[in-house]
């Protein structure tokens, strides 16, 4: 069986649980001695991200990627498969 996965259009659907995990797991990957301290939370952005669109635009736009780029990134690592 194939596995479902999640497009850009619905990274809402996942539930902060499963966004605090997968952190968590980055953290531990990156031999990061925590995800959170005072001035950084990599924890309430990967979050923030996921679930609020005013944010993910918001962030995008700081990072200067827009919509083309961000589906051109996408189409590039076979988010989307085919």
């Amino acid at each position: 069986m194939e596995k479902s996965l999640i497009h850009s259009n619905e990274l809402h659907f996942i539930s902060k649980k499963r966004i605090h995990q997968a952190v968590e797991k980055m953290v531990e990957s990156l031999d990061l001695a925590a995800g959170s301290t005072t001035g950084f939370n990599i924890y309430a952005v990967v979050e923030s991200y996921f679930t609020d669109l005013e944010k993910r635009k918001e962030i995008n736009q700081l990072l200067n990627l827009e919509q083309d780029v961000c589906e051109e990134i996408e189409a590039e690592l076979g988010v989307y498969g085919e």
